[in-house]
């Protein structure tokens, strides 16, 4: 029978020590389980995104085309307009700051 009357200090505190150590094991073990499902399930989303973009060439064909048609002609239109801003050095001021380069200042 247990009696409680024969438990020392010692015993007490193992006790506790080791259900501290297995509660402690279990919220580790609870929380990872966590963090490997939310990984594996953007692992998941990943590759069905990507199984659906390879599948509809016509997207990316499409997709491509608003690229090419659009976006690449504002950016060639933004590279003249930098290109007509930008402020040349003279020759004096090159040889000054290929001077400068070769010093180390």
């Amino acid at each position: 029978m247990f009696d409680p009357s024969q438990l020392t200090l010692g015993q007490v505190s193992g006790t506790l020590r080791d259900f501290t150590v297995v509660g402690v094991l279990l919220t580790i073990a609870w929380k990872s389980r966590g963090v490997y499902e939310t990984v594996k399930a953007f692992f998941e989303r990943l590759t069905k995104f990507m199984v659906t973009m390879e599948a509809d060439s016509a997207f990316v064909r499409d997709g491509m085309k608003t690229l090419l048609s659009n976006h690449l002609t504002h950016i060639e239109a933004d590279l003249r307009k930098m290109t007509h801003r930008q402020v040349r050095a003279t020759d004096a001021e090159q040889t000054q700051y290929e001077a400068d380069d070769q010093s180390g200042n």
